[in-house]
């Protein structure tokens, strides 16, 4: 038994002239569609209301209401709804109108029925394909939502890895840390050995958002775990850079790190850098010592424990020590001016005045984004630590 063909399309035909009308219907219906008539603009109207169209056929010119108004009521009511206007050849001019209105396509009389086929099958696909292309979007909105909150979250849950300021006797620290893009690499903490020594660190992930967000999350757990056996800071970032050896390998990330441990009773620094920016050393406000960094950035071959070195030095009561990540250093001009090191030493003299180390990091980080007059291009995270 052959095949039998099961409507699968709602098109509605207006037309006052009862012939031509029963033309279009027949035709139509050869196709498998389910034909609706209307006989004028206002019978129209009803079945807008009434049925779900696919494609509405109407003729332009009709006593009452137009094929314009035919048009504005169904794609009033679905926007993916394509109508078809039937012009005589002089009326073209008010087709090619209807169109810039939202029509789809139009047809002179007298109509060719092939013609009128090939446009209503290709009305129809042009449905489909915009339906499917709404539910896409509808998908992707869905999507993004679920992933704006999600980072939401996890800004939140970066946020609360990094702490803002700690004072006890001989040292208030502030930590400012503006990610470039809500998610960033860039990692600080302080952490207390005993009463007389504590540690400040400064992580910067060769990276931006979300992969180099988790990576540093999982580096924070290393360090607090490493730093609890409180060893000096040559070894521990050769601890750090055997985890990541061994945990991250394959990926194109890498760590600087900047460590120091304070030693409030004998005032006095052990620092090792790997790859990081200088840290500094402002003696009372005035001139800077630079802490520089003495070792391989971290993550890139395996090394000998006594290949990471460290250094130390004292300091006075006074003093203030900054550590930092290269995108303060590295912050530039919508010109393609660079803020570079004299320039953030001149920040930070101007600023690291009378105030908290907190209020202080965010002073500075605020001054660097105003250089730049635009917004950031790398991750921004400014240690302050007020010795007394």
């Amino acid at each position: 038994m052959a095949e039998i063909k099961r409507p699968n399309h709602t098109i509605l035909v207006v037309e006052d002239d009862p012939n031509l009308r029963r033309l279009f219907v027949e035709i139509l219906r050869r196709d498998s569609h389910i034909v609706l008539e209307a006989d004028s603009g206002e019978a129209a109207m009803s079945k807008i209301e009434a049925f779900e169209l696919d494609v509405v056929i109407s003729d332009m010119q009709m006593q009452k209401l137009s094929g314009l108004d035919v048009l504005k009521a169904a794609t009033r009511k679905d926007p993916n709804t394509q109508v078809i206007i039937i012009t005589g050849f002089a009326s073209v001019g008010t087709a090619v109108r209807a169109m810039r209105e939202g029509a789809y396509e139009y047809l002179t009389k007298p109509v060719q029925p092939d013609a009128l086929t090939i446009k209503v099958r290709n009305a129809i696909e042009r449905r489909r394909l915009l339906i499917t292309l709404a539910e896409q979007e509808k998908t992707l909105q869905m999507h993004h939502e679920m992933i704006d909150r999600d980072l939401i979250l996890a800004r939140q849950i970066q946020a609360s890895l990094v702490p803002s300021n700690f004072t006890t006797d001989g040292i208030d620290i502030g930590i400012r840390y503006r990610p470039m893009i809500g998610l960033g690499g860039d990692f600080a903490d302080f952490y207390r050995i005993d009463e007389e020594r504590l540690y400040l660190v400064v992580i910067d992930v060769t990276g931006h958002g979300i992969a180099a967000a988790l990576l540093v999350s999982r580096v924070c757990h290393e360090w607090r775990r490493a730093v609890q056996q409180a060893p000096g800071p040559g070894e521990l970032l050769w601890q750090l850079n055997e985890f990541f050896i061994e945990t991250f390998f394959d990926t194109p990330l890498f760590l600087t790190i900047m460590a120091v441990e304070v030693n409030l009773r004998q005032r006095r620094l052990r620092y090792a850098g790997s790859a990081h920016p200088a840290a500094l050393l402002q003696r009372n406000g005035q001139g800077f010592v630079r802490l520089d960094s003495q070792n391989a950035i971290i993550g890139f071959a395996q090394a000998d424990k006594s290949t990471f070195h460290s250094a130390s030095l004292s300091y006075k009561p006074g003093d203030n020590l900054l550590i930092y990540t290269d995108g303060l250093v590295e912050a530039e001009t919508t010109g393609g001016k660079i803020l570079g090191l004299q320039g953030l030493q001149r920040i930070i003299r101007q600023e690291a005045r009378g105030s908290t180390a907190l209020k202080t990091a965010e002073a500075i980080v605020d001054r660097v984004v105003e250089f730049t007059r635009a917004e950031p291009g790398d991750d921004m995270l400014m240690t302050v630590a007020h010795l007394f």
